[in-house]
């Protein structure tokens, strides 16, 4: 059941970037609402900000409601409703636990048959801030395509979901048809925070990985990160949010 909440919709002449925030809806408070206050902060002018959820929101110039048991279908789902009101070029798709810093917004694509991931980014553990990193790491939290690109991989992945089951794959890529992807990395790191409602499972150890090759470049701090500073004291006001 999908239901619409405002109809605000800005068309410009030429190339624009759209930045699309989902959400189940079933996150910490303080996580969640940390989240929007930096992605609005974040994105400013550089695109327009819209947003699906499962329970309406007042986040961005127009909300979706996609009123479905939280999953991974209706997951795919939320950003496939999105992506159908999008009137953008380009789309950044933004996950509502991720803190995304102003730089990932600057980014723009050079070709429009490509996925870009920015693989720039640490996992943050809720609560206590410890934060990871692993080379070449593609969420699609950290996803930027071509909007018609996206709907035509989202409009084939719910079908495929639907009659055949969800494989665990969530990423446009090899893993889930004959997609193109490139790798970037933005100035300064987003941080997706890793808490106990994520869909996908956190690893805190290189040893926790079954295929060795995703703990490559692992790193580990409780310190500073470029542009956010100490992610202990960050952690701090995220729960005080």
């Amino acid at each position: 059941m999908i239901i619409s909440y405002g109809s605000n919709v800005i068309v410009r002449d030429g190339m624009y970037k759209c930045c699309f925030y989902y959400t189940c809806n079933t996150h910490s408070l303080d996580i969640e609402m940390a989240c929007r206050t930096q992605l609005a902060a974040a994105v400013g002018t550089k695109a327009e900000l819209v947003s699906v959820s499962r329970e309406p929101i007042e986040f961005g110039i127009w909300n979706e409601v996609v009123k479905e048991p939280r999953g991974p279908l209706t997951m795919h789902k939320q950003i496939l409703t999105g992506l159908k009101c999008i009137k953008s070029d380009i789309v950044f798709l933004c996950e509502s636990d991720v803190l995304y810093h102003p730089s990932h917004f600057d980014f723009e694509p050079e070709w429009d048959d490509t996925f870009y991931y920015n693989t720039n980014v640490w996992k943050l553990r809720y609560p206590d801030g410890h934060a990871i990193w692993t080379d070449d790491l593609q969420q699609v939290s950290g996803c930027c395509a071509d909007r018609n690109l996206l709907l035509e991989f989202y409009q084939r992945r719910v079908i495929e979901i639907e009659q055949n089951g969800f494989n665990r794959h969530y990423e446009p890529g090899p893993k889930t048809g004959s997609c193109q992807t490139e790798n970037w990395q933005s100035a300064f790191p987003n941080l997706d925070i890793r808490h106990n409602r994520t869909l996908t499972k956190s690893k805190w150890s290189p040893g926790e990985f079954r295929n060795k090759k995703y703990a490559k470049g692992w790193q580990e701090t409780d310190g500073e990160l470029p542009g956010w500073g100490n992610v202990k004291e960050l952690m701090v006001r995220i729960r005080e949010t």
